[in-house]
């Protein structure tokens, strides 16, 4: 038999009293679901591993010298000694059997080895999402043997392409990375049973920012455009203004809503939440300035309505006491005097001269129907233009865009830095 003695819980090395040396390159297939809230990421990859069992050599063999091809047979795994090989950040995994197992076990004359598995893999990657959606996250595979310590196994990245990328790479919401990092990092697996072998290999996701483009700041930007349409309907119109705002706010908290729920709860606050929060802001301030400038016109109406009133009821008890003095006149030529009739005036004047106490629409429209008034001199006016809407026209659309500007600048220029 050619593996003779072969005892497969024995290190290819333990006998020599040194640590075995495997070799370990990956080639990326695919990587996908990419989840922030989770903090994870799956990697389709092949996985391959090679080191040397001088056990297993027969080249120098005696009779088996002609035998020169590699060894390959699916039933050699389990009568080999294989490393036992992790990954330390590592959430949930498998091998994939369609059609077959796929994984490879090949044996060279010389006793090196060669297995390659294909796996799916699914990582942790702690993300800081402070820029989100315009952020890079920065995510790493940590491989390290289980049981051996570092006195017994080794691991070492292949010195040509340690990590390979399938070509034409493609993720949904990220840049395709182009570059992995390799190191090693055994200094830093020390543990309270023993010094570990660790391997690191780390890559970058950079978030496409087009997505969120179309589907988040453009609607939110146009949501709020609509709203500032109140400024150029009339104050009077409330049924036309205050539906405009409130379906601003709605949507954008409608908005707001969608876009959280796909994101983690964290402590700290991210850019897509200012931006949402300053636009609520905003249309909470054309809801605000609406109170404000129907407050206003009411007060100017006031104002107006005022003098007209006085000068309605100053003419009516003018023409009153007039006909009251001329029936009192008529009273005495009758032999009849009607005391107090002066006194009774006057009191009338200081009641109507309380303008607060009836000074509505519906009293001024009245007098004015009682009185006649269709001259354009005594016309109430019904509609007045509100200055505050004029400067709102200018102020609220200046004051965005400078937001914009600080916002972007501020995000996609210094942060990116």
């Amino acid at each position: 038999m050619l593996f003779t003695n072969y005892k497969t819980h024995e290190r290819p090395t333990e006998k020599l009293d040194r640590p075995t040396v495997v070799e370990v390159n990956m080639k990326v297939l695919a990587i996908f679901s990419v989840d922030v809230r989770t903090m994870d990421y799956y990697i389709d990859a092949l996985l391959r591993q090679t080191w040397t069992d001088p056990r297993l050599a027969w080249e120098h063999k005696e009779g088996f010298e002609n035998y020169t091809q590699p060894l390959v047979s699916p039933t050699l795994k389990e009568n080999l000694w294989l490393p036992d090989l992790f990954f330390r950040n590592g959430k949930d995994g498998y091998l994939h059997k369609m059609t077959l197992p796929n994984y490879l076990l090949r044996v060279h004359p010389n006793g090196d080895v060669l297995y390659s598995q294909k796996i799916t893999m699914r990582f942790a990657c702690q993300m800081d999402l402070a820029t989100f959606p315009m952020d890079t996250q920065y995510c790493f595979m940590n491989i390290g043997s289980y049981g051996y310590t570092l006195s017994e196994l080794k691991f070492v990245w292949r010195e040509k392409e340690p990590v390979e990328v399938q070509n034409n790479l493609q993720l949904s919401e990220f840049n395709t990375p182009t570059n992995f990092s390799t190191f090693d990092c055994t200094a830093q697996s020390s543990t309270s049973t023993g010094n570990y072998t660790c391997l690191m290999a780390k890559f970058s996701l950079k978030r496409q920012l087009g997505s969120y483009l179309v589907t988040t700041y453009i609607p939110n930007i146009l949501i709020i455009m609509v709203s500032w349409l109140s400024f150029y309907v009339s104050v009077d119109a409330a049924p036309a203004r205050v539906p405009l705002g409130l379906l601003s706010l709605l949507g954008l908290l409608t908005q707001a809503s969608s876009i959280t729920g796909t994101l983690p709860r964290v402590s700290y606050i991210k850019a897509i939440d200012l931006w949402l929060i300053f636009s609520i802001i905003f249309v909470i301030g054309v809801l605000v300035e609406y109170a404000i400038a129907i407050t206003m016109l009411r007060q100017k109406r006031k104002e107006t309505w005022r003098g007209d009133v006085e000068k309605i009821v100053k003419e009516e008890l003018t023409r009153w006491l007039a006909a009251c003095e001329q029936g009192q006149l008529a009273s005495i030529k009758g032999g009849s005097v009607v005391g107090g009739d002066q006194a009774f005036i006057q009191q009338q004047l200081a009641y109507f001269s309380d303008l607060d106490a009836f000074l509505t629409k519906s009293v001024i429209e009245e007098t004015r129907t009682k009185k006649g008034a269709t001259g354009k001199k005594n016309r109430i006016p019904v509609a007045v233009e509100s200055e505050i809407d004029a400067y709102s026209r200018f102020l609220f659309p200046t004051c965005y865009i400078m937001y914009n500007i600080f916002y972007w600048t501020y995000y996609l220029a210094i942060v990116k830095k």
